[in-house]
């Protein structure tokens, strides 16, 4: 029953001072073992760092992979590529990041192959 908190005890919590309150904070804090910070050292070099290698490995076999990959057949459907108004640079028809292997052009087609 002492574990219940009654009005009086809660309102004591906004009028005591904030050193006091991270004080109770603080005692209910559990100390960290050695053994912990052993265990997630062990965990960080022998588990995450071999599984950042093995991903960085992945992702420089399928750049490779996919450079040597023709580019898609274009489908024109009639949502897709609706230019109201051109671009404010070049011949309007690029957009700001164009890639040239990458971006069709309505009416032009894929500059590179």
């Amino acid at each position: 029953m002492s574990k219940i908190l009654r009005v009086g005890q809660f309102g004591r919590t906004f009028t005591r001072g904030m050193a006091e309150y991270i004080r109770t904070v603080e005692g209910r804090q559990h100390p960290v073992s050695n053994d912990t910070v052993k265990i997630f050292k062990l965990i960080t070099y022998f588990v995450g760092i071999p599984l950042l290698g093995v991903s960085m490995v992945n992702c420089y076999i399928k750049v490779l992979e996919e450079n040597h990959e023709p580019a898609p057949e274009f489908i024109q459907y009639p949502y897709m590529k609706i230019m109201n108004k051109a671009f404010p640079w070049k011949d309007g028809k690029h957009s700001l990041f164009h890639n040239p292997k990458k971006n069709y052009i309505p009416g032009i087609g894929y500059e590179e192959n």
